[in-house]
């Protein structure tokens, strides 16, 4: 097949051959059965194979956004991105500085056309603040965007800098701010983990139907785990695009499955990543079904790796994190008519087994890996209210009308 694909590539050129292959492939089912049509997606997939330009390193890239600040203020900021002999605390995680020396920019933009010093002070971060408000910014991002300027001031620019003035405007946004609630948190984002399971696991059986005829079908199992892992472990995206079938997640004695991340994974503090890390064992016989024919049929369309959630555009690539939330967001967008975010996700896990689950409140911060039980009370609280109104629901119910039998 791949002589000729190559052969038809010199007599018509490259767009030609692949549309006749396509055709083949579309027929192939019916002629030869289905491994010969996964054959032929193979081998179409693998000619898509070009030379990849090189990436650009994470730290190659806070190295030139670093450079962009003052150069007395580089030193500081980049001693951050490695650890201090007998202080791995003072190490800071890369997506930590590199949000820190975003702020430090605006920070500085900001403070040239205002005409304020640089040098924090309470009233000039009061009116940064309320500028922030006046281009839309919520009171709790204000709050984070203040606090990582005045962490970056006393790290970057003026070792040991504080000031009470600061730190009271940037306590007062975030007080203001949990009253407020997340702006991008809304009620109508708790559909129920077990929803969007269930619709992960439809998604995975409309394509199961078609069978693996060609990228799109295998695209949209992927896309039916992405959905269904998301609910079943309530992790970060970060996490889930760490996921890679035999190594961080295992497929044990049916129906067990075997889910280990690295450290480096997961949302810690950077010295916490050598030795910290998330090992849980789950019983779900539709979802160990699932992964393996996954595995074993779909998986392979996109090339001969073993991440969870290959690239359909890059041959040998896994989606990114950003994307898969994205891709999450689309998909709940699409069949449940309400955009519910990866971290959406995790809220609706809590929620629901702080509704459904005896002790739920307790169980809660352990299926969401949460160290401060504190995390996760929002979501419990909710719960206990969309408890509550149930109640008074079937209360109101059963005192709006009654039975008798009238004698006459």
């Amino acid at each position: 097949m791949d002589d000729y694909l190559a052969e038809c590539s010199t007599q018509h050129g490259a767009h030609l051959a692949a549309l006749k292959l396509h055709r083949v492939q579309t027929a192939a089912p019916a002629l030869w059965g289905m491994p010969y049509a996964s054959m032929i997606a193979i081998v179409r997939r693998q000619r898509q194979r070009a030379p990849k330009m090189k990436r650009r390193s994470k730290t190659d890239s806070l190295l030139a956004l670093i450079g962009r600040l003052p150069d007395e203020w580089q030193p500081g900021l980049v001693a951050r991105m490695g650890s201090e002999p007998g202080n791995r605390k003072l190490k800071w995680s890369a997506d930590h500085l590199n949000s820190v020396t975003h702020a430090l920019l605006r920070w500085l933009a900001w403070c040239d056309g205002s005409g304020n010093d640089i040098r924090p002070a309470g009233m000039t971060f009061h009116a940064y603040a309320c500028d922030l408000s006046a281009e839309g910014v919520s009171k709790r991002s204000a709050s984070d965007y203040l606090g990582r300027i005045l962490s970056g001031y006393s790290t970057a620019c003026d070792p040991g800098f504080a000031s009470v003035a600061c730190e009271h405007v940037i306590s007062g946004l975030n007080a203001r701010g949990k009253v407020e609630g997340r702006p991008t948190k809304t009620g109508e984002q708790l559909v129920g983990a077990s929803t969007i399971f269930d619709l992960g696991m439809e998604i995975v059986g409309n394509a199961r139907a078609l069978g693996p005829r060609d990228l799109f079908a295998a695209r949209d199992y992927r896309n039916g785990l992405l959905l269904a892992l998301a609910a079943a472990v309530p992790q970060r995206a970060r996490a889930l695009s760490h996921f890679e079938i035999g190594r961080t997640i295992m497929l044990l004695e049916w129906p067990c499955l075997h889910v280990r991340l690295p450290g480096s994974a997961l949302k810690l503090r950077e010295y916490e990543k050598e030795y910290g890390g998330y090992d849980r064992v789950l019983e779900s016989p539709g979802l160990w079904d699932a992964i393996d024919e996954y595995n074993r049929v779909f998986r392979p369309l996109f090339d001969d790796g073993n991440a969870m959630f290959p690239s359909i555009l890059e041959v040998g690539a896994r989606v990114s994190a950003a994307r898969l939330g994205c891709l999450v967001g689309n998909l709940t967008h699409a069949h449940l008519g309400v955009r519910v975010s990866v971290h959406r996700v995790r809220d609706n896990v809590a929620t629901e087994a702080s509704e459904e689950l005896l002790g739920g409140g307790y169980i809660a911060p352990v299926l969401l890996d949460n160290r401060n039980p504190a995390t996760t009370m929002a979501s419990y609280d909710h719960a206990q209210g969309v408890r509550a109104a149930r109640d008074h629901i079937k209360f109101v119910a059963s005192r709006r009308s009654y039975s008798s039998t009238l004698r006459l």
